[in-house]
């Protein structure tokens, strides 16, 4: 299995507090990545052959960072993907976006009400940026960067969607994308919209979404909001790993950070996975390392148990944390709801 994708998170900073954010149940300072750092980085993956996208976000937000502009520039002979809270968008990361980016996904989760209360952010900022990165494409007479909106659904925020698909409507956007909330503390457990088994109210709901954005013309995405059969790790599917801020190669956004999850309301802690430090180590040889070639193995080939739906899930101590699973495969995606499609990244 060859790397073709990488997600680089130039910081684990962010210049906003949001209520849902997976930083809010960290413990560690967040920090910027360092420049030599992403010079590192920059020519140990121009040795990878089938290396091809690189994805600029991470936990932090990418345009916070000092280095932003220049990793625009070293990046620029990769398909590059950047996520964004959309605050920080200005005339001149506008300029460099629209030369370099192949994708934005700016993250918006309601209508300016709704949006201000989650996010502590003016939306009409957004917005703006939003425009003025419609204005630079069609003065390049370009179609890129193509801009798309996530949607972090729970019960705070749903009522808003079809306002928010209007919105996207009227700004051109080329794709909708709706996620589900992964609860970080006990307040927002019950705010989920999905289920362990049969959800008639969503799904309606879903479906009206569905139909309501065809008739605007807007693309969308939407997730599971039950438990299906099928599991499915997009980091292991598309040869994706994940590079911290501190050079930590880590298997996906769940294990790039220690942290806390609800998992259909039951507490989970999760600790970060690191299978090498490019401070000191190379990427492939990592990539290629015994230990991580054979956690890839197990989840691609779905050698692991399902703890979402297991029937002793209730007296088990091992859905406590995500260290090991009763296979022995650790760290243990066992319980993890973006493998079920509830929860997804770009």
């Amino acid at each position: 299995m060859n790397l073709k994708k990488v997600y680089l998170e130039l910081t684990d900073k962010c210049n906003l507090n949001c209520k849902i954010c997976y930083r809010e149940a960290w413990a560690h300072r967040p920090q910027h990545m360092k420049e030599s750092l992403l010079e590192n980085i920059k020519q140990q993956i121009s040795k990878v052959n089938n290396l091809d996208e690189i994805m600029l976000g991470g936990i932090g937000e990418p345009t916070y960072s000092p280095l932003f502009e220049k990793a625009l520039w070293l990046l620029q002979d990769y398909h590059l993907t950047v996520t964004t809270n959309g605050t920080l968008l200005n005339e001149n990361n506008i300029d460099l976006l629209s030369e370099y980016v192949d994708v934005i996904v700016i993250s918006i989760d309601g209508l300016r009400d709704c949006y201000e209360n989650l996010r502590g952010a003016n939306l009409d900022k957004v917005i703006t940026g939003i425009k003025k990165i419609d204005k630079a494409k069609r003065g390049r007479g370009s179609k890129s960067p193509h801009v798309q909106v996530q949607f972090v659904a729970s019960r705070d925020n749903i009522d808003d969607i079809f306002g928010l698909i209007d919105l996207c409507a009227e700004l051109n956007i080329e794709k909708l994308i709706i996620s589900n909330l992964l609860p970080q503390d006990e307040k927002n457990a019950d705010k989920i919209l999905y289920t362990r088994y049969e959800n008639k109210e969503v799904k309606q709901l879903f479906s009206r979404v569905r139909n309501y954005s065809f008739s605007k013309g807007v693309n969308l995405f939407i997730p599971n909001i039950e438990l299906k059969t099928e599991r499915r790790c997009n980091f292991i599917i598309e040869g994706a790993t994940f590079i911290t801020s501190t050079g930590q190669v880590t298997p996906c956004y769940r294990f790039a950070h220690d942290s806390k999850e609800y998992v259909f309301g039951r507490e989970k802690n999760i600790r970060a996975k690191s299978f090498g430090d490019l401070n000191c180590s190379d990427i492939q040889a990592i990539w290629q390392s015994k230990e991580y070639t054979e956690f890839r193995n197990s989840v691609y080939n779905n050698l692991y148990p399902s703890c979402t739906d297991c029937d002793l899930v209730e007296g088990c101590d091992m859905v406590n944390d995500a260290d090991t699973n009763c296979y022995g495969v650790s760290p243990s995606c066992s319980d993890c709801i973006w493998a079920r499609n509830i929860v997804v990244c770009p």
